[in-house]
């Protein structure tokens, strides 16, 4: 199987959350998108206000369809949703138990499809999912056998192991595979017919990423949850009740709602006291303390901003280092920072190396980014951790 490395939680930090607004112009906004994605390296950016092309860049050669990276997660999601919606999955509350019988016995009984939706399963997990999941032949029985880290719905773990197992509970609940599923179910309404999803050696789709898409395809899904669950054809795909619950906020965490993420108006961050203690307390690496340590005595506007200092202290392979030294030992940035948060204003599905779709409902905007893996790759620049910033700016914009 041959995949990415995705970072556990790296996707999360990777989404840029917008500052206030400003008095920015609609074309200055989306000649800030277009200047920006061009310096990123961007393949493919593409921008609608109410299903009319506000921006649209691509190569010459024509849109070929993108690795979605951690951003399958959220088209994931929509399987669940749509399992709901025909019956055959009774709840989101429903107990894994009853549908792998494996776990009918300790405490993985109490885990939900809800668990396994908002990162709250408490299942083991790993930093770096190439450690553990690249090569393993059967990633549902993977789940299925890990040991748990946190009590089930307790706590918030960005956890790409647990999302390898909704393919297949997909499967068991569907009769068909979950790309089989999804084809009859959201692919073929939407009109997308270009499309390629990595499986494991079992044949089993893979939940954590896998899925490409073009940009419009994307856009398209994007466009589908803007309008309710109906696509512009006038058919009803998803139910008002399923667009609901996927953007709607966790218990643990107002930043997700069911693999997808929420996007407040404005964030600060400003690093708590006694935090050099703190870190040497939890064991991490001196480079990795230093650089966040670095930050104290300012304040962030949004996460990317914290993010894009962060990265440029620790270098190129700052997702690794960030990764094994902080995500690994189970630390957050609320553990670190003391945050505020204003309203959610636009939701996303996002990925490694910076791959995007951003929906801002009020002012009906879809937007996606997306770029493919090269060896040529500058993290954080050729990411463009701002995308959804930059987004927003567009939307206020158009106000």
């Amino acid at each position: 199987m041959k995949t990415a490395r995705w970072l556990s939680g790296f996707a999360a930090l990777m989404l840029a959350l917008p500052a206030l607004a400003s008095t920015t112009t609609t074309a200055d906004a989306v000649a800030m998108i277009e200047r920006n994605a061009r310096a990123a390296h961007s393949d493919a950016v593409l921008v609608w206000k109410d299903g009319k092309t506000l921006l649209e860049l691509q190569p010459e050669t024509g849109e070929e369809p993108a690795h979605l990276m951690s951003a399958t997660k959220s088209v994931v999601a929509l399987a669940i949703m749509l399992l709901l919606d025909d019956g055959k999955l009774a709840s989101v509350d429903e107990p894994v138990s009853n549908i792998f019988a494996e776990w009918k016995q300790g405490r993985k009984r109490d885990i939900t499809v809800r668990m396994l939706l908002d990162h709250t399963s408490g299942l083991q997990n790993v930093a770096n999912a190439g450690e553990e999941l690249e090569a393993a032949p059967d990633l549902v029985k993977l789940a299925l056998a890990a040991e748990l880290s946190s009590d089930p719905g307790a706590t918030f773990s960005y956890n790409n192991k647990a999302t390898n197992l909704l393919p297949g509970i997909v499967e068991r609940l569907a009769g068909e595979p979950m790309d089989a599923y999804l084809e009859k179910r959201l692919f073929k309404p939407l009109g997308i017919a270009r499309y390629t999803w990595l499986k494991d050696g079992a044949g089993t789709p893979l939940g954590m990423a896998g899925l490409s898409l073009s940009a419009r395809d994307l856009a398209k899904i994007g466009q589908l949850l803007l309008d309710g669950g109906v696509t512009p054809a006038g058919t009803r795909v998803l139910s008002e009740r399923s667009v609901a619950l996927l953007t709607g906020a966790s218990a643990r965490s107002p930043d997700v709602g069911f693999l997808w993420w929420r996007i407040p108006a404005w964030e600060r961050y400003e690093l708590k006291g006694q935090m050099a203690g703190f870190l040497a307390q939890h064991e991490v690496s001196v480079p990795v303390q230093q650089a966040l340590l670095a930050t104290g005595g300012r304040v962030f506007d949004s996460k990317s901003a914290l993010i894009a200092d962060v990265a440029e202290r620790l270098g190129a392979e700052w997702p690794q280092h960030y990764g094994s030294e902080i995500t690994r030992r189970g630390l957050k940035l609320s553990d670190m920072f003391d945050i505020q948060r204003g309203p959610t204003v636009a939701y996303a599905a996002n990925g490694y190396l910076g791959q995007h779709l951003v929906i801002v409902p009020q002012q009906r905007v879809v937007a996606v980014r997306l770029i493919h893996r090269r060896d040529s790759h500058r993290a954080p620049l050729d990411d463009y951790a701002t995308f959804p910033a930059d987004v927003f700016k567009l939307a206020q914009a158009l106000q």
